[in-house]
Order: structure tokens, then sequence, then C-alpha cells
């Protein structure tokens, strides 16, 4: 008989106010929630999918099933981050569910099918099993065509995991799994199930407003229930999570019912498998995986999934949806694109519903407008069934952002000149900042290869050596990383910085402006001293010094006028 309630053993990575890391049961962090400063699991996975289900457990615990269902209901909850979400009725939630949060339930397993076969009987006789190594449910560990990221944990080589590790591999898994092939039993049309979807959270960066403790951060992302005003979306009375449910997961098209059939979404049929290694210790070392819920054709997140950002593309193709979820890119920091995250502009961009929802108790005198939290930011990319990548990323937000427009456009105006200023240390053609009409001349690093290259008998250099060259020296690479820090910096002090006119960013901006400036600097020095400095690179490097200076000059003069004049007042160097 194998047994790990959830409720009741310990399974979440915590973090104490004091530091120190722990694993804790959901009734320990729902129950006494400002004891813990934040859940946080080294996969962004886990600690996303773990936040989501405690959402919907505090969602169904009130009194009429849902809730909260107005501003004024949310406000008395949070007291000043202080409040609570009624201990007793929890408790009393907890108790009659218990039983369905044990992940090796005889009969209803948590968040698995118990009908799911492990082995089947083939047509020679012999014994076939749908059981794959527990590796299939680890994003991070190489198995099939997916490359090792982490470790050098093999399909074949598996390690069994503790029930604790199952659970938290279980749940986000349900909510990060990757379309493409999956086994499928006997006798089963493999055109309907060899194959999946996606999980509803891929290749979506997915955002989850933090406090200071946990019970302030499940607070700001408890967003209004409400059937009457579908908030967060138009949803079925009949609405419940995965546990409640009586019937199996079944490998089938269907819209979710509501918000907590959304949060505790299954997109596939699961079924641990545990075993007693040598020590006599529960481990799972297996576990069989089939084709789960699977949203209809035409179906979109976008206006429905409060944690995601939406952007519009302008011509989809025949049967694409046209609203996609913001997502992370290999060599962009997603605060470049903080502005989606932050505003929405009709038919074009939609910022999570979870911030307006925010934007309403602020805007409503709830929650202060000068409060500073911060936003994580966590998800994975793929590549044809392959995982490219996974990243968490912090951004600081002042809730001043969220109904700030001359804010947001003073911020605009600071991403604006970052990117102009990057794009002179990447290939092409770049405009020239301060003009008027704004004519397009050669980028400094295009400048250098052109001089530096041989060029063919009419003269030409070919641009994808070109551009191959400018790559290979990678500057742009050095100049985002080395302005994350200052970013942050910029986005908590912009909204202080305001003039009894109601503008903001007389001081903040062209401190900015210089630490763009000094970034774009080492940048691109950096790339040139890693030159040879003979003959026509030399010639190369002086011609593309000369046209680096006078464009970053001009781009940001305009910025660093005020500093410039500060600066010459205290007899410092600018």
């Amino acid at each position: 008989m194998f047994s790990f309630n959830l409720i009741d053993e310990g399974w979440i990575p915590c973090v104490m106010p004091n530091g120190k890391t722990c694993e804790k049961s959901i009734g320990e962090v729902l129950l006494q929630p400002r004891d813990v400063k934040e859940i946080f699991d080294a996969s962004p996975l886990v600690t996303v999918a773990v936040h989501r289900l405690l959402l919907a457990v505090i969602h169904r615990s009130f009194e009429r099933g849902y809730g909260p269902v107005s501003e004024t209901e949310w406000a008395t909850l949070w007291g000043e981050g202080h409040g609570s979400w009624g201990t007793d009725r929890l408790s009393a939630y907890l108790d009659k569910w218990r039983s369905r949060f044990d992940i090796f339930h005889d009969e209803h397993p948590f968040f698995q099918c118990r009908q799911m076969p492990i082995s089947t009987i083939g047509t020679k006789g012999r014994e076939k099993s749908y059981a794959k190594s527990i590796a299939n449910m680890v994003h991070e560990l190489a198995k099939g065509n997916n490359a090792t990221l982490f470790d050098h944990t093999s399909e074949s080589n598996p390690q069994a995991v503790t029930p604790a590790e199952a659970a938290r591999l279980l749940v986000a898994f349900q909510a990060f799994a990757v379309g493409g092939l999956l086994t499928y039993e006997a006798g089963q049309d493999p055109k309907h199930f060899k194959s999946a979807d996606n999980a509803p959270l891929v290749k979506g960066a997915v955002a989850l407003m933090e406090g200071q403790n946990l019970f302030q951060t499940l607070m700001l992302n408890l967003h209004k229930y409400n059937l009457a005003d579908e908030e967060p979306f138009a949803m079925e009375k009949d609405d419940a999570p995965c546990w409640e449910r009586d019937e199996e997961t079944l490998a089938t098209d269907r819209q979710p019912k509501g918000y907590l059939d959304l949060l505790t979404w299954q997109s596939r049929r699961i079924r641990l498998i545990p075993q007693k290694d040598d020590n006599g210790d529960t481990v799972v070392k297996q576990v069989v995986i089939m084709k789960g819920y699977q949203f209809p054709d035409g179906y979109s997140l976008s206006k429905r999934e409060p944690m995601l950002a939406f952007r519009k593309i302008r011509n989809p193709g025949k049967g694409q949806e046209p609203w996609l979820p913001m997502a992370f890119q290999e060599e962009r920091a997603l605060w470049r694109d903080s502005l989606a995250l932050l505003q929405s502009i009709q038919e074009e961009r939609a910022r999570p519903k979870m911030l307006s929802w925010l934007a309403d108790l602020s805007a409503n005198g709830l929650l202060h407008q000068s409060a500073t939290y911060h936003v994580a930011m966590s998800g994975l990319t793929t590549d044809r069934a392959n995982i490219s990548m996974w990243r968490h990323e912090r951004l600081p937000l002042t809730l001043k952002y969220l109904e700030g427009e001359r804010l947001i456009a003073k911020l605009k105006e600071a991403l604006d000149l970052a990117e102009g200023v990057g794009r002179l240390l990447g290939p092409g053609f770049v405009e020239v900042q301060g003009e008027t009409k704004k004519p397009k001349v050669p980028s400094p690093m295009w400048t250098l290869a052109q001089e530096v290259l041989p060029k063919d008998q009419k003269g030409k250099v070919d641009p994808n050596a070109v551009r191959a060259l400018v790559d290979s020296l990678s500057p742009t690479r050095s100049y985002w990383a080395s302005l994350g820090i200052s970013f942050n910096h910029l986005v908590t002090a912009l909204p202080d910085d305001e003039s009894p006119d109601g503008e903001y960013g007389a001081s903040v901006l062209p401190w900015w402006a210089d630490e763009v400036r000094k970034a774009a600097r080492r940048a691109f020095r950096e790339a040139i001293d890693s030159l040879d400095h003979n003959g026509r690179w030399l010639r190369g490097i002086t011609v593309a010094e000369d046209s680096f200076g006078r464009l970053l000059n001009t781009a940001i003069k305009i910025f660093l006028a005020p500093y410039q004049q500060e600066t010459e007042e205290r007899g410092g160097e600018t």
C-alpha cells in the first residue's frame, strides 16, 4: 500500500524568512502563509504550477465555491497585506477533499488516471509495457531526441525520485507538457491517440506577481472570480478543479468549464508507478503518459488566461490563432519587452489580465499606486517538440505603471533609446537619431566589416560574410547583459521622478542615457580590442570608431543635456 498525501506531506519547496529552505505541505503553506517568504523551485515551471494549484484551492474554499467576487471582498481578505482568507473555511475544504490529494490513491490518484493500463498482452502473447522512465516528465533531463540541458541522466539510466519530487513533476508536467508523439493503448486509432498538443502554458512567459511573503504573493495573483460578471472570463456553473471530478480524464477535445478547470487542466493522462527501493523507501522510477484533454480547434487562451500577455499577428495563416502569448527569446532579455507587460493596445497587444485586475484594485484605492512588487516571468521555448531553453526573470513593478499613460510614455522613450543604440552594435543599417528625415546609414560594425573583408571583382563585399563577422564579434550580447541591472533601477525610480506638472524622468532619463552610453562604449571597445590592429584592420577600426562615436552622441545628446549640465556644475566629467 503506497500513500503520499499532498495536504499533509512536505513537498512544496519553500524559502523561509531567515533564508533557509524546506519542504512543506499544502496545509502548512495555506494555513500559515505569512511564515513562508516564497515558494521557489530550481525549475521555474514547478514554481509556477504549484502557485496555480494553491490558487485553485483558495478560490474553491469560499463558501459559495468561488471568489472573491468583488474588489471589496478581495480588500477584506488583503487587510493591508496582513489579512486572511479564512483558516476554518480552508481547513474544512481540505478535510473534505483530503483523499483526492494522495498521489498514490487507489481510486482517485491526484492529477492522474487510475484506469491507465501499465501494460498489455501483444499479438504474440508477450507483455508490452506502456511504462517509461520518469525522465519523460523532467524537462531538463535527456530523453528521446531531447538534449540534456542540466545533467547527464538518460532515459536508459533513470534516477529514482522521491514521492515529493514526483508530486512536483506531476503538477508542472500537466501545465508545461510539450506536444508531440506519445504512447497509446493497443487497439486505439494512432491518428487520434499517438500525439498531443502543447499544454496550456508551453511557449508563454507566465507572469506571477510576488509580494513580501507567500500570503501577499497568493493574494496578488488571486483574480476576481465572479460568474455573473464573467470574471476572469465566461464560465459554467459547474466549473471545478480536477480533483473534484469523479470522471476520468479522457483523450478528447473540450473547452475548460472555467478558471478552476483551466488552473488544474489535465493535458495528459498520467499514472505514476511507485515501488520500494533497497532501503524500503517509496520511490518512483516509471510513469505511464498518454494523451489527455486538448483544446478544440479555434479555442484561444487570449482573454482567458490571466497570467499571460498576448500579441496579435497582423497576417495570421489559414487556421492560425491571431493572438499568441508573449514568449521568451533566446537572445533577448524579457525586460526589453516590458511595455507589453504593462500596457494593452487594442488590436495589437494585451497585458496579462492579472495586471489589469491589480490596476482596478489600485485605481479604487485598495492597493497603493506607489507600492512596488516584483513580477516573476517564467516559461520555456520549444523547437519541433524539443525544449530549447527555459528561463526565469524577475522585474520590479510599481503599480503606478498600470494606469500612468505619461509614465508609460517615458518608459517607452527609455527603451527606444536603448534599442536604437543597440542597433549601432549590430549588423545592417540604422536610422540617424535626431535627424528630421532619419536617413539610414551602415551601422559602425557593418562599416568595419566592409572595410576589412575582401571585395569581389566589382568592389563588393559579400553581405553574408559581413553579417557573419559582426555576429562573431557579438557586441550586442555584452551591451544588453550589462543594462539589465540599470533597467531595474530605472523602472523603480522613474515613478518617483515626477515634476509638479506631471511629467516624468527629468533626472532619471539623463542617468539612463549615460548608462546606455557607457554600456555601448564598453561593448564596442571589447569587440574592437579583440581584433588585429595592423594594416587593413587598423583602417577599418578607425573608420568604425569615428562612425560609432558620431552616431552614439547624436542618439543620446537630447537625453544627456540636463545630465551634462548638472555634472559640469559639480565640476565632474560626463
